[in-house]
């Protein structure tokens, strides 16, 4: 669908009386230069008494050669910014209905520092599913809720920025994605076991490190999560795709999380082992998407983990358009949490995730049985390490997750190549 009008960005943020300072000023107007720059719309809340923020990203708009609209509130049109390209009179008084018309007018918001007026502004966006970007260090609730979600549903983040320029190119792009029906780059699914934390530590260490890049996390297994237990009723991990009205909580989360994942086009489910395994990819779906996206991830290991019996019901990324899984351990090693945020930082700041990787740094793997924990089997118990080869009853495999499950000793692999990793 093509859309001709240009993209319209709102800033909402701090009037006068709350005694903001020159250098949020300066931010504010910063703003309104690359809004002017990217050939975009500003939309402001335009004031009859105070200057704002947004006036002051107004004011450089407009200096810049940008188109500048001001909705207001009453029905004069005598506002305090004289710059403004063009000026809505709404009709209605502050905080009394003109906020509503001032952000269903944007595509998406962008918020310096902000009081209460801001704070009402970025509520309205959150239940119309309108993008917002809050500029971190700026004070207001545009610091307090930059990296997170007004409330429980999840609906839509407040994304951090840590400059003006970071913060107009993703307003842009969340604006494009939501006008052009196109989906966001990749959510990562935390905690699907409640036992397995480091994803989550992962992920928000992410948030308050990398800023100005587009992707969302959540904790799947939240009722497992509050308890560190690895699941309440069932595994959700075998719950997908799960059901609306499902009688048990994962089945129902399951559910919550498969369709949540249809906006996104890759889902990254980040698990925890308690032995040394490393850190590896799992293909639980071999399908040519999901091959490729393990394949440009940089992680050196891929093991692809497929049963005929999750046709139903199986792992999270075996119901999504294109998803794998990351198993990372030992799970509670500051070292693989360390390696497991490089290798999460590498992926958010891709400019696209499948990009193949190199061939020559990787290793294929297809898991295709189970060595059980007979009395025969366990004389080899302490022979048994991840990846490393192994010989028992002339049988030659390598071990997968040694010792995580108490009536299975590992899971074995057999090593495969390139070309024969692209057949499954």
């Amino acid at each position: 669908m093509k859309i001709n009008r240009k993209i319209q960005i709102g800033v909402m943020g701090s009037s006068a009386d709350l005694k903001y300072t020159k250098q949020l000023q300066k931010v504010a107007e910063e703003v309104g230069y690359w809004i002017a720059k990217r050939g975009a719309t500003l939309i402001f809340g335009a004031e009859k008494d105070y200057d704002s923020l947004s006036s002051a990203a107004c004011r450089a708009a407009s200096r810049f050669g940008g188109l500048a609209v001001g909705v207001t509130y009453d029905q004069g049109l005598g506002i305090y910014e004289k710059t403004a390209s063009v000026i809505i009179a709404t009709g209605v008084g502050r905080g009394g209905g003109r906020e509503f018309s001032l952000v269903s007018s944007c595509d998406v918001i962008i918020t310096i520092g902000g009081g209460s007026g801001t704070l009402t502004e970025m509520a309205i966006a959150y239940q119309l599913n309108i993008p917002i970007v809050s500029l971190l260090k700026t004070g207001g609730w545009s610091s307090r809720l930059a990296g997170k979600y007004l409330d429980e549903r999840s609906r839509l983040r407040c994304e951090p920025a840590k400059n003006a320029r970071a913060a107009v190119d993703l307003a842009i792009k969340l604006a494009q994605q939501k006008l052009f029906n196109k989906k966001k780059d990749v959510l990562f699914l935390t905690a699907v076991h409640g036992n397995e934390k480091l994803g989550i530590d992962v992920m928000k260490r992410l948030d308050k490190e990398v800023e100005g890049v587009n992707y969302d996390w959540v904790v799947a297994n939240e009722r497992a999560e509050k308890k560190s237990v690895r699941f309440t009723e069932v595994d959700l991990n075998r719950s997908a795709p799960g059901k609306k009205q499902g009688s048990q909580y994962e089945i129902r989360r399951a559910y919550e999380l498969t369709q949540l994942a249809k906006n996104y086009r890759f889902v990254i489910d980040i698990h925890g082992a308690s032995d040394n395994c490393g850190i590896f990819t799992i293909v639980n779906n071999p399908k040519i998407e999901n091959l490729y996206l393990a394949n440009s991830l940089p992680v050196e290991r891929v093991v692809i983990w497929s049963s005929a019996n999750s046709k139903k019901s199986g792992p999270m990324t075996q119901f999504v358009d294109c998803g794998v899984e990351i198993e990372c351990g030992p799970k509670n090693s500051p070292q693989v949490k360390n390696k497991l945020f490089e290798i999460v930082k590498q992926i958010v700041c891709a400019k696209t995730l499948l990009l193949a990787a190199q061939v020559s740094s990787k290793e294929y793997f297809r898991v295709y049985g189970k060595l059980v924990a007979t009395p025969n089997a366990m004389k080899i118990a302490g022979s048994l390490k991840e990846f490393e080869k192994i010989n028992f009853n002339g049988e030659v495999f390598y071990p997968l997750l040694v010792k995580q499950y108490s009536k299975i000793l590992c899971y074995k692999m057999e090593k495969i190549n390139f070309s024969e990793y692209f057949r499954y």
